[in-house]
């Protein structure tokens, strides 16, 4: 089953790993360099950070000897700065990607669609690792200008690049420029019947930052229309999509102030997910906490208290008990409870949450 994402969640897309032997690699000895790839990557997932450095640096040494047109060596410097991240050492992992763009170039040529890789991943660690969001936009504007020109590109490529590009606008409060990144994803994707309401919602989660409700909420009912059309009763997928539709929907009526269809969007979400999910899977946190925050904006703070109660030990339970989502479940389950009249059970949330933000900020 496919998990129950939201929409306007940030894709930073590294490329699938498609290197190829050039006439300099044996086939043996390309094989030797993919394993040595995968077995990199299974020791970092393994946390074996020893086992690791040790093979990264021998897919190092092997992939230099491909010759000067292939990228081996410029995805295996990705890695290896990926590894530095795991050993905390985020200058020389953001100098490594560097030099894996760098080497990429020089391999493949400056607007090769080769580039993309390397250049995704540095923006990964600019916008994830440092939050340098400023640095990761002209790499944006790059990667979107290079997949333009590829002529193997897809209307996917543009739709996804293009997107990503209107966010980190949103992001930097650059709204202007990010709204025709947007309009242009939805109207490349209105003849992909995958992808429509998806960039629907995206668009319609960026006019509800912007502020700009009536847009937002036509987008997101339009997205809704499509999925409530596509949903049967024994297809958990399809009825899964409209779900998100909602949270979708749900969201942009808290923004603008209409708790009640909020609270209605919420409890269709809910209704739905709970059919197809048990009762601990993070998957029901957005419609929990949806619901939950329309209530308290009601004053119907009896009814949401358990929701932040319940969406609370979900969170705690998938995504451990210092999760940055488990200190905003815990600030907003506070204010309920105070509400309530539980002051020394809110300061005791309060506290809670406020030593997970600490913690996160040291750790960042």
């Amino acid at each position: 089953m496919k998990p129950l994402c939201s929409a306007a969640t940030i894709f930073i897309a590294v490329s699938l790993f498609c290197a190829t032997p050039s006439n300099a690699a044996t086939p043996a000895d390309f094989a030797q360099w993919q394993q040595l790839i995968t077995d990199t990557t299974k020791a970092l997932r393994a946390n074996q950070l020893p086992d690791a450095i040790h093979l990264c640096e021998q897919a190092l040494t092997l992939s230099t000897t491909f010759g000067p047109t292939n990228t081996a060596y410029s995805r295996t410097q990705v890695l290896r700065a990926e590894v530095y991240l795991w050993e905390n050492k985020k200058d020389l992992a953001e100098q490594t990607f560097k030099q894996a763009v760098a080497s990429c170039e020089k391999a493949a040529g400056t607007n090769s669609v080769e580039v993309v890789h390397p250049l995704s991943s540095l923006a990964n660690f600019y916008y994830f690792v440092t939050r340098q969001y400023d640095r990761v936009t002209p790499i944006f504007e790059r990667i979107l200008n290079i997949v333009q020109a590829d002529p193997k590109r897809t209307d996917r490529d543009v739709i996804m690049w293009s997107r990503n590009l209107g966010m980190i606008y949103q992001q930097t409060g650059n709204y202007a420029k990010a709204e025709p990144m947007f309009k242009r994803a939805v109207a490349l994707a209105e003849k992909d019947a995958e992808w429509f309401p998806h960039e629907l919602l995206n668009a319609a989660d960026f006019y509800r930052a912007w502020g700009k409700y009536d847009q937002a909420e036509t987008l997101a009912q339009r997205a809704l229309a499509i999925r409530e059309k596509a949903m049967t009763a024994d297809n958990s997928d399809s009825q899964l999509d409209t779900a998100v539709c909602l949270n979708g929907l749900g969201a942009i009526y808290l923004s603008w102030n209409k708790p009640d269809k909020a609270e209605a969007a919420y409890r269709r979400s809910l209704e739905i997910t709970r059919k197809f999910m048990s009762a601990d899977e993070a998957d029901l946190i957005p419609a929990l906490q949806g619901l939950a925050s329309a209530l308290q904006a009601q004053r119907q703070l009896e009814q949401a208290a358990p929701l932040y109660q319940r969406a609370l030990i979900i969170a705690e339970k998938n995504s451990g008990p210092n999760d940055p989502q488990v200190a905003t479940l815990l600030a907003n389950y506070a204010t309920v409870l105070k509400g309530m009249g539980k002051a020394d059970d809110a300061k005791r949330m309060l506290d809670r949450a406020d030593s997970i933000r600490q913690q996160t900020t040291r750790t960042e």
